[in-house]
């Protein structure tokens, strides 16, 4: 038996419908789950809609107390393996839920004939001189292989990989470059070199298309399917699934709003299917669905959980253990919080200040401030000293670092 499966929270089930549709329009025969990383809700028909349980997912409430949306959303992905193969399914295939599926994914359950693992690359290409849209850096961060798209196999060696990145995950899901981590990708750069017979890396072009590789394809359309040419190696191949990261379907003119230089006129072969593909998610609820709050933001009281809260919630388990639930008001950690002015009056749950247009303004006047008394630094203390407060500001401005924080400045511990 085959499946597919998707993770999302509930501001992103129009792209998991979309998703859905496509894989039905194309995989006849494949079974189809959404595992929902939120709080369950009645809204969502004619989909298998997995909700959050300690039976498949232990402890979950406390990984999705201490991860934001997109941690706690990747660090569940080998649960859901798991929890596919324990229901008896052969070959599983994971895709993001803004992916689009435009053509038959059989062979990548074929691959599965003969390997464990089906991964691709960012990109396929060396180049002297790179012309990407996304910098070489962030790559080396986030790891070279992308996993929105990854498909194992129920055999010994799968099982191995699945149980491994559980157990990283549950603890290790962060996005932190502290510590060379980037939620679940980073780990996967581990597996060829530990499976190098049963990890293969596709370089199938058609494949987990996205704005990370867009330099070197092209879309065509050919007897009414769309074709990818490799520009590099001059091949022609299906496209599988294209891969809508950081899309806006109010704004289709941007590819990925991360990176809006390299919009359609860079890629003006891929407005077809920018096109088609947020017409669909209109269709499929994208102004309602796009609008709902993430339910793991907040306490049960409507606190606001902040991003400090989890990274001193992840400094706190280190000497503690909570037993009762973390979002709960009642608990220790929330009345730590409390009494040392920790919680918010804001009810917003926006925490990027810096993105906003109504922000720029503020977050200059703030950096001149700031420039100001790092200059009255350095002329009171001199180049040498200056050197040292600067190093030591970037480990203590670390969220984690604040922990002493939540003992009134005694010490570091509860």
């Amino acid at each position: 038996m085959n499946a597919i499966f998707t993770i999302c929270a509930k501001n992103y089930l129009a792209q998991a419908l979309t998703l859905k549709e496509s894989i039905y329009r194309h995989n006849k025969g494949v079974d189809f789950f959404l595992f929902l990383a939120d709080e369950k809700m009645e809204e969502v028909s004619d989909v298998e809609l997995v909700e959050l349980d300690d039976s498949w997912l232990p402890n979950w409430k406390s990984l999705a107390f201490k991860y934001n949306v997109i941690e706690f959303s990747t660090s569940i992905k080998p649960f859901c393996f798991h929890k596919l193969f324990q229901q008896g399914y052969d070959k599983v295939i994971y895709l993001d839920p803004d992916i689009y599926v435009t053509d038959s994914l059989e062979e990548i359950f074929n691959s599965l004939d003969s390997y464990s693992m089906v991964v691709t690359p960012h990109y396929n290409h060396i180049e002297t001189e790179y012309t990407g849209a996304v910098t070489e850096e962030e790559l080396l961060f986030v790891g070279i292989y992308n996993l929105g798209f990854g498909a194992i196999r129920n055999n010994e060696v799968g099982k191995q990989i699945v149980q491994w990145w559980k157990n990283r995950l549950f603890s290790k899901c962060y996005a932190d470059k502290e510590d060379a981590l980037h939620v679940d990708q980073r780990w996967i750069d581990f597996l060829p070199g530990f499976f190098p017979d049963d990890i293969l890396i596709s370089h199938h072009a058609g494949i987990n298309i996205a704005i990370w590789n867009l330099h070197e394809r092209q879309l065509m359309i050919q007897n009414g399917k769309y074709v990818i040419q490799d520009l590099r190696a001059n091949k022609e191949y299906p496209l599988l699934f294209f891969h809508f990261s950081g899309f806006d379907p109010y704004n289709r003119t941007v590819i990925n709003r991360r990176h809006p230089r390299f919009n359609i006129d860079v890629f003006p072969s891929f407005i077809p299917i920018i096109e088609e593909y947020a017409n669909l998610e209109y269709r499929n609820g994208y102004d309602r669905f796009s609008k709902y709050k993430y339910s793991f933001n907040c306490y049960d009281n409507g606190e606001i959980i902040l991003p400090l809260h989890r990274r001193l919630y992840r400094e706190y388990l280190k000497e503690n253990s909570i037993e009762e639930n973390p979002f709960s008001a009642a608990n220790i950690y929330y009345k730590k919080l409390k009494s040392n002015k920790l919680i918010s009056k804001d009810k917003t749950q926006d925490f990027n200040l810096g993105i906003k247009q109504e922000n720029r303004s503020n977050l200059a006047r703030i950096d001149q401030i700031f420039n100001a008394l790092f200059k009255l630094v350095l002329f009171i203390f001199g180049v040498k000293h200056y050197y040292f407060f600067i190093k030591y500001l970037r480990v203590k401005t670390r969220l984690e670092s604040q922990y002493f924080l939540l003992d009134n400045g005694k010490s570091g511990k509860l």
